[in-house]
């Protein structure tokens, strides 16, 4: 019977280490990047906005034209000098507008076929953005976007434990305003439910990260009191397996939580996001398969880990009653043999 606890120990100690992996995953830049909770794909972000300012340039110019026609009509009368400025100011603005057109116009032409290869880059992005347990990492696809077999090349990561800094729409507004054409999401299509939705994940990300740094506490307890148990068993049975128990049942219990409310929550995410037309706008979110397998991994072990502690229990529990019956029917029988004799003797 000793020697069984080695079945909680050694799935206590794989489950800890599996969730240990599922709250470290990414929090450095190429540390199990592949293990992300959620991912943004933004390499062809933007495409819509560049195509409707490319395409807007005949119309400006016409109309600039028209104005500037009109203009010169009215500067032949008493108005002549301030219809000189307007055409001043108007000319100076058409030629702005123009050059922002002829950038992108260029922009599209340069980028060509290569369009999610090449695009985020001209506005001042990353190609993607990978949400962990922890932290946010960004960066690019190599050998490009398109490929089949593409693998990302990670840029930077945030400080792990920065709920602040993993705010995409925040992070995303701050790049593209740097960037070549200085816009915002909203510029690019984004609604402001969209934006909303993404600012909301900090909080979430918060709440998952505190219940797999819980888990992470209670499967190593369970791993060290399976230690203590198989070097201590028999003695003080009942407390160490009343004490595993609990640290394998709230273990158990986090776990189910935070792995429900990754399966779960995350696909509800990606689903709201989507139906802002998301992918409309050259926004793709998906759910990180592999984090899902490892983190129900970690929760079928303490699982396992659980379930025997309870066996143990109900087994210690059975024992006692039928060593209570067996005490009380050796003395029901002893004094029944005795009777006789205390009766001989009185009389």
């Amino acid at each position: 019977m000793k020697f069984t606890v080695a079945v909680p120990l050694v799935v206590s100690l794989v489950s800890f280490v599996l969730t240990i992996l599922a709250l470290l995953a990414g929090h450095q830049k190429g540390f199990m990047e592949d293990y992300h909770v959620v991912m943004f794909n933004t390499s062809t972000l933007g495409q819509n906005y560049l195509s409707s300012l490319a395409k807007g340039g005949s119309s400006t110019t016409a109309s600039a034209t028209t104005t500037a026609t009109a203009t010169s009509t009215t500067s032949k009368g008493a108005l002549g000098g301030i219809g000189g400025l307007f055409t001043s100011i108007e000319a100076s603005a058409t030629a702005v507008v123009g050059s922002i057109e002829s950038s992108a116009a260029s922009i599209l032409n340069d980028v060509g076929n290569d369009v999610a290869d090449k695009l985020s880059k001209e506005l001042g992005i990353e190609q993607f953005y990978s949400i962990h347990v922890l932290d946010l990492c960004q960066g690019n696809y190599a050998p490009n976007a398109t490929a089949e077999n593409a693998h990302v090349n990670i840029t930077s990561c945030t400080k792990p434990g920065s709920t602040t800094a993993m705010d995409i729409s925040t992070l995303l507004n701050k790049q593209l305003s740097v960037g070549p054409f200085n816009v915002s999401l909203s510029d690019l299509g984004f609604t402001s439910k969209l934006e909303d939705k993404l600012g909301k994940l900090p909080s979430i990300f918060e709440a998952l990260a505190a219940l797999y740094i819980v888990s992470a506490i209670f499967t190593g307890l369970s791993m060290l009191g399976a230690a203590a148990a198989l070097i201590l068993l028999p003695n003080h049975g009942r407390i160490l397996v009343i004490s595993n128990l609990v640290c394998s049942g709230l273990g158990f219990l986090f776990l189910l939580i935070g792995s429900l409310m990754y399966t779960i929550g995350a696909a509800e995410i990606v689903k709201k996001i989507h139906s802002e037309n998301a992918k409309d706008i050259g926004l793709s979110v998906s759910i990180g398969q592999k984090f899902e397998g490892l983190t129900w991994a970690a929760f079928a072990l303490i699982t396992i880990a659980a379930a025997y502690w309870v066996w143990l229990l109900i087994d210690d529990i059975r024992l006692r009653k039928r060593m209570r019956g067996t005490k009380n029917g050796h003395a029901k029988h002893s004094m029944e043999s005795s009777s006789p004799d205390r009766m001989a003797r009185n009389y």
